[in-house]
């Protein structure tokens, strides 16, 4: 068969930013999320619902800066709302609907400014000053109604967040010391703080005043930096400071109960688990520190304070580990899950996940330090160029050209082996947007001609013009016309855009939820249609009766139902396709509903769910069509669904085995699929890609056996190791048997001679026996190719089954994978030690003897 060619980028030069903080939504959440801050300002939202998954971005302000984050979940009603209703059973209906909201995100930084997210529009929700400066600290209380923010100027300030309100309350007493730290107690009575002046503080939150005063002794000239502090249930508070120690101290006395020497710098960021029986540490010095609580000589448990021996209880330390080359500045960790989730992250930007009970015996999972799914490259294909975004930043670059190959010489290159390269991939463009917001989605067209991207504000068209001496770039004006949104649509920005393959449209998804398709034939007049409007996705009551009343454009409402507003509130269009005949778009949301819409026509889809409501939560991972008009869907579970959009029914192969009967290997993939890319020379196989592997499916062979080895180098690697051994023992058993043949034959020679002495019965009975031996040294010849066949199939390779799901795990840190032209594919990595090499320099540790 013709071999592919595969043009292996590493030229893209995309910079991740730190992360600063990390929070886990309230556990009343119905849907577990991880909220990761970028040191930019964008904030990523991931669902903790099994593995960690991205899901989206929200864009920070350009040259934006965040410290800390804080969700906020209300349960229960206040004492000023009990006064509002009559009955138990109105007060019962309101507390429903406060735990049916979705949860309330914070952010704050250097700005000065806390700010309250839309977490559906990726935009502002609210604003207000801190009146106090920087914002270093921020902590929403256990009821879920105030925030306290520690700010530059040494005040503790109080902001009342019920009834969805961030309005500042009061101020707590000043000290001479900016506030690093903040924890409310698990009584909401008392605040702690740590500050800059080497005290860890306790404050009364009904005066404002402080309780009590802890000061932590100085190194040197400098006072101590209390950078974390963190109350635990039995009331406990810990503190980590600028000396690497991690403090234990008696609530009730205000004394140090344990002193750990923990780290071998500072200490930046705590975390507890739920029962406040383990405490996590790390800082400046990269290693994460586990303390335990031990009662009686044993760890400590739920009904430890039953136990006599509960008195004696003493903390220690358990275990370390390094997950992270650099500064640790965040810790969070979660006991309300499936899994007992440890999440941290820092300057070298990765978010590493692990279970935190098996620690540190549990190796962790590092995710890309780029956003996996959010479409950070694309490609033209018929031009051969790359686009890449990050910030309010595009650039551009024109693919390599390798020497074509003979098809004398096809058949006897081997797999992985280079190829000559005439022309090296050239740097095209380098485009700063003028944008008030980091970008939220950008495209580029197959021939290259047009580049769309969005910020909140709204989407933008670009046209290139191709020369010898560079590319030339010019706005083009009228984009987008003012009704690809209705006028009651306060937000404008696009989360996905795609150009159909004749780039006579574009297709639009919102950030408000609808999919707008706009007719850009005649740009370059200035030209732009918006032909109809898609709201599949827009599937409340209210949304559907505002979009039933659109007359200006074609306009598509969806079908009403019964969704709770936890899932409305966090509704995003996080994924697009278009098919490459131009008659399709598919969309699916962060709420799993998936929309197969038509460009030229109103026809309309909504997919079922792609698992059952009692089971685990399932929804696209990414969107791709393939030959056919045929959609393929890989979730969040590793599973592959297949749509026929033509025929509105998922496919047979779908029906089959899209949930079931995926190959362990494969399902088990702590990373989900990214990306799926179409080979023309293939129609009936796609590729999908994660940030670890790219995996070959035939959709029309079955997935094969549950246990069997998919990757292909491992594969081979295993057949020439059994095949080997196999072969050995057979040369092994020859030797032998030759051995015995010619033993026999001496027998023989011996028994021959005797015979002519022997009586005639006595020599006839002899030479019997020497035949029947001779017999069962023949005999003993094995099946070999039996014996190989069996061999490989306990090692899980069965060569009666064709291989499918076939998996090469030689590309790493994976940002995109396409075929820019039948068997010619282009990956794209972003290696660890390019990243590494562009980041400060971390923590140094003196070895011993250097």
């Amino acid at each position: 068969s013709e071999g592919m060619q595969v043009h292996r980028c590493r030229f893209t030069d995309f910079v991740p930013q730190a992360i600063n903080a990390i929070e886990y939504a309230p556990a009343t959440v119905r849907r577990p999320y991880v909220a990761v801050g970028r040191a930019n300002g964008d904030i990523e939202i991931w669902s903790a619902k099994g593995n960690l998954v991205y899901e989206k971005t929200i864009p920070g302000v350009v040259n934006g800066s965040l410290e800390t984050l804080a969700w906020a979940h209300q349960t229960k009603l206040t004492k000023d709302d009990l006064e509002l209703f009559d009955t138990e059973k109105e007060r019962e209906k309101a507390t429903r609907r406060l735990t049916e909201r979705a949860p309330r995100l914070f952010s704050a930084g250097l700005n000065a400014v806390i700010v309250e997210w839309d977490l559906a529009k990726l935009v502002p929700k609210a604003a207000v000053d801190s009146y106090g400066g920087a914002v270093w600290c921020m902590s929403t209380n256990h009821a879920q109604t105030q925030l306290a923010v520690g700010t530059e100027d040494g005040h503790i300030r109080l902001f009342d967040i019920t009834d969805d309100k961030l309005v500042y309350q009061r101020c707590f007493d000043k000290i001479k010391a900016r506030i690093l730290s903040v924890a409310w107690s698990h009584d909401d009575q008392t605040i702690v703080t740590g500050s800059a002046d080497g005290a860890v503080r306790v404050w009364n939150t009904d005066t404002g005043r402080m309780a009590a005063r802890m000061t932590l002794p100085r190194e040197g000239r400098d006072p101590t930096l209390v950078w974390a502090v963190t109350v635990l249930p039995s009331g406990t508070i810990v503190s980590g400071d600028s000396r690497g120690h991690v403090i234990f101290w008696d609530h009730v006395m205000h004394v140090v109960q344990q002193d750990f020497r923990a780290l071998g710098a500072d200490v930046l960021c705590l975390g507890a688990d739920a029962d406040g029986h383990t405490v996590f540490a790390s800082g400046v010095d990269p290693k994460v520190t586990q303390f335990k609580l031990f009662a009686g000589g044993k760890p400590a448990s739920g009904d430890t304070k039953k136990k006599a021996g509960f008195r004696n209880k003493k903390w220690q330390l358990a275990g370390i580990r390094r997950y992270h080359t650099h500064d640790v500045r965040a810790i969070a960790v979660s006991s309300h899950l499936d899994r007992d989730l440890l999440i941290t992250g820092g300057v070298d930007t990765q978010v590493t996940s692990c279970e935190s009970r098996p620690f540190p015996n549990e190796n962790p999972y590092r995710q890309p330090c780029f956003p996996p799914l959010n479409g950070v490259v694309s490609v033209a294909t018929e031009g051969k160029l790359i686009l890449q975004r990050q910030a309010n930043v595009l650039k551009l670059w024109s693919l390599g050209k390798a020497e074509p190959i003979s098809q004398v010489l096809n058949g006897q290159m081997e797999s992985g082996q280079g190829l000559q390269v005439y022309e090296r991939q050239r740097d095209l463009l380098q485009m700063e947007l003028k944008t008030k917001t980091n970008l939220l989605c950008s495209t580029i067209s197959s021939s290259g001609r047009l580049v769309a991207a969005s910020d909140v504000e709204g989407p933008k068209l670009f046209s290139l013009v191709h020369s010898e001496s560079g590319v030339q770039v010019r706005r083009v004006r009228g984009f987008p016309p003012e009704n690809f949104v209705p006028e009651y649509s306060e937000s404008r920005g696009a989360t996905q855009m795609r150009f159909t393959s004749d780039e006579a449209k574009v297709a639009i998804a919102t950030v408000d939820g609808f999919v707008s398709i706009v007719d850009i034939s005649e740009w370059q007049q200035g030209v732009f249609t918006t032909v109809r409007r898609h709201c599949q996705h827009r599937n409340t009551k209210d949304e559907v009766e505002a979009d039933a009343g659109c007359s200006d454009v074609l306009t598509h409402p969806g079908e009403a139902k019964n969704i709770v507003a936890a899932v409305a509130d966090m509704r995003t269009i996080t994924s697009m396709a278009v098919s490459s005949s131009g008659k399709f778009v598919a969309t699916s949301d962060s709420a799993g509903y998936v929309a197969v819409v038509g460009i030229d026509n109103k026809g309309a889809t909504v997919l079922p769910p792609l698992a059952p409501r009692k089971q685990q939560q399932e929804w696209p991972t990414s969107l791709e069509f393939v030959t056919g008009d045929q959609l393929v869907l890989p979730t969040n579970l590793n599973h592959v669904f297949v749509w026929d959009a033509v025929k509105r029914s998922f496919t047979k192969w779908s029906r089959a085995f899209g949930a079931t009967n995926i190959p362990r290997t494969y399902s088990r993939m702590m990373s989900c699929v990214a990306g799926v890319a179409v080979n023309p020379a293939e129609p009936d196989c796609i590729y999908t890609f994660a940030t670890n592997h790219i995996t070959r499916i035939d959709l029309t062979l079955a997935p094969g056996s549950q246990s069997a080895v998919l990757n292909i180098h491992k594969r081979k690697q295993i057949e020439q190791d059994i095949i080997a051994k196999v072969v050995e023992e057979k040369e092994r058993e020859t030797s032998e048997r030759l051995s015995e043949q010619s033993q026999y034959k001496r027998k023989r020679k011996q028994s021959v001679s005797e015979s002519a002495r022997m009586d005639v019965d006595d020599a006839a009975s002899d030479v019997a026996s020497v035949v029947s031996e001779a017999a069962s040294v023949r005999s003993q010849g094995k099946d070999w190719e039996g014996t190989i066949v069996a061999r490989l199939r306990e090692a899980g390779i069965n060569v009666a089954e064709p291989h499918n799901f076939r998996m090469t795990e030689r590309y790493q840190n994976l940002m995109h994978a396409s075929f820019v032209d039948a068997n010619t594919m282009v990956v794209l990595e972003r290696p660890w030690i390019d990243v590494a090499s562009a980041l400060p320099a971390a923590f140094h540790r003196h070895k011993f003897g250097s």
